[in-house]
């Protein structure tokens, strides 16, 4: 479930961080956090620049810094005028992804949000890096969303943590499991010819993921009202045919469990990481277990 105690959103002075606070301010009337914490990471790239050259009278860092913040907090009041929860914004100078890492797993929020096309033209963030060094879940927002919640996507494996992103957008949707698609992706075994399938293996493979479907609504106990999409992946990406699925539904925002990875997974792609590649014009959430991930990171870079 998404947790409620602290965010993590990440702004760069640009016009994607009206939607991100925009955003924010809406998800945080769903499920209310007690904080929220707007970090920018000041670069000596392009925007600070031309923020210098627009202000030829900033002599100082520390007018350079005010000057930041009382434009950040100017956005932010638009959105948070009259809200009980704590708002803070902090400014770290650095490379972008380095500082939302080291803030992430010092702050350890229970939600990392971030802008799909966030950060300084060739030093921008990395999502896939972002998404495997924090502990947190973190939701990926485009520049083109819409805040609103009338459907939510999950992409499933029948797995444990499949379940939880499923009971986690039935908990966005306010309990409403019409509103909630199931969306499982499988593959009939590789066909060459001249050994190809025939329509009843094809229809034998069906039945088992029909069968693996049923096991795991009764295992974990899933809202019977959600509906399933068992769809055939036969070519090009997989995440065309979440896509295909997200336009028929009318989607507004995917959520994908993610799993705890061993140290071979961070080196090649796997199914999230191509999700976050993806252009789908909606917010991406990647839930994580912050616990488990935590222990995982701390496991891979422990100190000898």
């Amino acid at each position: 479930m998404i947790q409620s105690k602290h965010w993590l959103a990440c702004l760069d002075l640009t016009k994607i961080d009206d939607v991100l606070i925009g955003y924010s301010a809406f998800l945080s009337s769903v499920v209310t956090p007690e904080t929220i914490t707007f970090l920018h990471v000041i670069h000596s790239g392009p925007n600070a620049r031309e923020i210098q050259e627009e202000f030829p009278e900033i002599k100082t860092r520390e007018e350079f810094e005010t000057l930041i913040r009382n434009e950040l907090n100017d956005k932010i009041k638009e959105h948070f005028n009259e809200t009980s929860i704590e708002i803070r914004v902090v400014l770290k100078e650095g490379r972008p992804t380095d500082q939302i890492v080291e803030m992430a797993n010092t702050l350890e929020p229970d939600l990392l949000m971030v802008g799909s096309k966030i950060g300084y033209a060739g030093e921008g963030i990395i999502p896939k890096r972002i998404l495997n060094y924090v502990a947190s879940s973190v939701l990926f927002i485009p520049e083109n969303c819409r805040y609103g919640l009338d459907h939510i996507l999950v992409p499933v494996d029948f797995s444990e943590q499949s379940a939880v992103a499923l009971k986690t957008a039935v908990q966005l949707m306010n309990g409403s499991q019409d509103d909630v698609t199931a969306q499982h992706i499988y593959h009939y075994r590789a066909q060459f010819f001249p050994y190809m399938l025939t329509e009843k293996e094809k229809r034998k493979v069906d039945e088992e993921v029909e069968q693996k479907k049923e096991k795991f609504k009764n295992e974990f106990d899933i809202p019977s009202n959600i509906g399933f999409s068992l769809d055939v992946h036969k070519s090009g990406k997989i995440a065309d045919l979440v896509y295909e699925r997200l336009i028929e539904k009318k989607a507004d925002l995917i959520v994908i469990a993610s799993k705890s990875k061993k140290l071979a997974s961070f080196i090649r792609e796997d199914f999230t990481d191509k999700m976050v590649d993806y252009v789908f014009g909606v917010p991406l959430l990647i839930q994580k277990n912050k616990e488990k991930y935590k222990r995982l990171l701390d496991r891979l870079f422990k100190e000898d």
